[in-house]
Parts: structure tokens; C-alpha cells; sequence
């Protein structure tokens, strides 16, 4: 099978770009599919040339690019690719160049499927979900595309995300518990609230833990004005190519996100057996059970976060229980295998 995936550009800090990361490491030591990359550039390009046939830059099929010009060049130069390769499947990840390929779909016959990543706001001339097939990350946009998008769900597949599992995992002892929130630095992700949140902490509370960011992006720097006035402690510890090696050392992790589909970084940093504290952002709760494998805090609600923060420090060592639900739930449901097994079943019915 010969795919060409589309992606916006190839990110080290990018949760559709960690998505494809991890399953094409995985996916290619199959010999039964083959798979191309078209993106707009980024800074991991280099990183992905060894896990497929090739990548191929354009900047037109950058979703931030986009305009009738634009959109007309990333369609004239996918129309040429189609009729040099003959792709079976053409694999968006983000619904501006889902419709580029529907739209070459109507003069060359290719299957079109679409990873929707995160329900999108309705917005914009673009149809946001094009395809005539959809992989989604979580159960909420799986029933939304059915109930809401009229989606046939024979052409719908619930295929979470997967991430490896790390070998080896030695937490260390510290004697000030590292809180990490981390993500790209954009208005979305809720590091605002984080802050906020840690501006009202109490005293003891400050004493016992340190706190970290990780991540860079446009919001950077009115993130630190923030911090500033509230006069808080934060570490930017900028970006970070291997989360999982930031993981390991630290105790908490904080999301305060404000619009998602399912977030990597909450399994990840599960897998490294650090305590949650997540946002009820909408699905969060098909993975995420209050006290049970995290807590969870009101959206945008930085009293209630600096609550749970103040809770989750004083209470830490009885916090045991609650990580390793958290760890195993992420390993049972968060598989690589699974998410490659399952993409590469649905690619062959989708063929058929």
C-alpha cells in the first residue's frame, strides 16, 4: 500500500507531530505499506526522513499559509505527486489539506482519510471534515462525527493514539517535588491558568514544590509578563526534544488546556508514573477518572487548579495508588502496536 500522509509542518513540540512520530517508527518495520510525508517544513524534518520513502516539503499546504492561492498551488503540486506515485490513501491530519486532497479526489482515484486530532470550532469557508474516511483520537469526536457530521460509521474508526512505553523507569527521590506543565506556548494550552493557579498557592505549598514549563511558542513572552506581575517562580525550560527524559525527573504534571482532542503529553508523562492534574476539557473523561487515575479541576478556573495543586502536595505519598492506575490505564489503552495494527487494518479496508 502506498500512502502519502499530510501534515501541517513536523514539530518537536506538537502533539500531531508526535502522533506520527510514534507510529511511523513503529510502522515501519512492516513491509506491507509504504509511506511518504508532504509538509510544510519544520524543525524535525530531519528526524522523519528515516521512517519513511521520503518527505516532501511545500509551505502551500501550511494550514497557516492558507489562501485561494495557496490553495490552488498545494492542489496543482498534490495532482502532480498523484499522478507520478499513484497513492492508494492520502492521510491528512489537518482538514485544510484534508480538503486539498478531497478535492484532487474528484480527478484521480485515491482514498481519502483524515486523523481528526481535535473537534474543531465552526469557523471559516473550509469544510472541516472532508474525507470519505475518518480516524479519531477519542470517543467524543468519534460520536460527534456521527451524530453531528452525519458520518457513516462504517467510515469512522476510534484509533487512539500510541506511545512506547518506557523501559527501565527509575523515578528519582526528590525532596522538592518538580510540577510540570509543558506543551506548545499558545492561548489554547491554558498555561495562563497554570500560573495564575500558582500565584494563590499557599505558603507551605510553595516551600515543598518547584514549578517548570517546557515548551516555546508566539505566547512566550506575555506568559512571562504574567509572571512577572503575579511575581511568580516558574522555570521556562524552553523546548525539549525529549520529554520523556524531562518526565522522569519530575512528580506532577499539570494540563490546563482549554481545547483538545486527547493530549499526548498527559500520557506521556503518565507513563513516567508522574501524578495528573488535568482540565475537564471536553472528552477528557473517556480516559480520566477523578481520584481514581488523576484529578481533575474546573476549565479555566485557576482557584480551582491552585486548590488541587495545594491538595496534591500536602497529600503527595498517599498520591501512589492514583499514579499507577494512571500508568496503567495509559499503557492498556495507549498501545503502539494497537494504533499501528489497527491504522493498517483500516487502510486495507478501506482499499477493498
Amino acid at each position: 500500500m502506498k500512502t502519502l500522509i499530510i501534515t501541517n509542518e513536523l514539530l518537536t513540540t506538537c502533539g500531531v507531530s508526535k502522533h506520527l512520530l510514534y507510529f511511523l517508527s513503529e510502522a515501519k518495520k512492516r513491509n506491507d505499506v509504504e509511506f511518504t510525508i508532504l509538509c510544510a517544513g519544520g524543525d524535525a524534518v530531519d528526524i522523519y526522513k528515516d521512517l519513511c520513502k521520503e518527505v516532501i516539503i511545500n509551505p502551500a499546504v501550511k494550514h497557516e499559509n492558507r489562501s485561494a492561492k495557496n490553495f490552488i498551488k498545494a492542489f496543482l503540486f498534490l495532482f502532480k505527486l498523484l499522478i507520478k506515485y499513484k497513492y492508494q490513501i492520502i492521510h491528512s491530519h489537518n482538514h485544510y489539506a484534508s480538503n486539498i486532497a478531497k478535492l484532487v479526489s474528484y480527478f484521480i482515484k485515491v482514498k481519502t482519510l483524515q486523523t481528526v486530532h481535535g473537534i474543531i470550532e465552526s469557523v471559516g469557508r473550509l469544510n472541516h471534515y472532508p474525507s470519505e474516511y475518518f480516524i479519531t483520537v477519542n470517543e467524543h469526536i468519534y460520536y460527534y462525527l456521527i451524530n453531528q457530521k452525519n458520518k457513516q460509521s462504517k467510515n469512522v474508526r476510534l484509533i487512539r493514539s500510541g506511545i512506547p512505553v518506557p523501559t527501565n523507569l527509575i523515578k528519582p527521590i526528590n525532596q522538592t517535588l518538580k510540577i510540570i506543565s509543558a506543551g506548545r506556548l499558545i492561548p489554547e494550552k491554558g498555561f495562563d491558568i497554570f500560573i495564575e493557579a500558582i500565584s494563590k498557592l499557599k505558603k507551605e505549598t510553595l516551600t515543598k514544590a518547584e514549578f517548570l514549563i517546557a515548551g516555546k511558542g508566539d505566547y512566550e513572552f506575555e506568559l512571562k509578563k504574567l509572571l512577572a506581575k503575579l511575581n511568580v517562580s516558574i522555570n521556562f525550560i524552553g523546548e525539549v526534544k525529549d520529554l520523556n527524559t524531562q518526565l522522569v525527573m519530575t512528580n506532577i504534571f499539570v494540563t490546563a488546556s482549554k481545547s483538545e482532542g486527547f493530549p499526548m503529553t498527559i500520557i506521556e508523562a503518565a507513563l513516567n508514573k508522574n501524578l495528573i492534574l488535568s482540565s475537564n476539557f471536553l472528552g477528557h473523561d473517556s480516559i480520566l477518572k477523578d481520584k481514581i487515575n488523576c484529578l481533575i479541576f474546573d476549565e479555566n478556573d485557576p482557584n480551582d487548579l491552585a486548590s488541587k495543586l495545594n491538595f496534591a502536595v500536602e497529600n503527595f505519598k498517599d498520591m501512589n495508588e492514583i499514579i499507577e492506575s494512571g500508568y496503567q490505564d495509559a499503557s492498556k489503552e495507549f498501545n503502539i502496536n494497537n494504533m499501528v495494527r489497527n491504522t493498517i487494518s483500516f487502510y486495507k479496508e478501506i482499499l477493498k
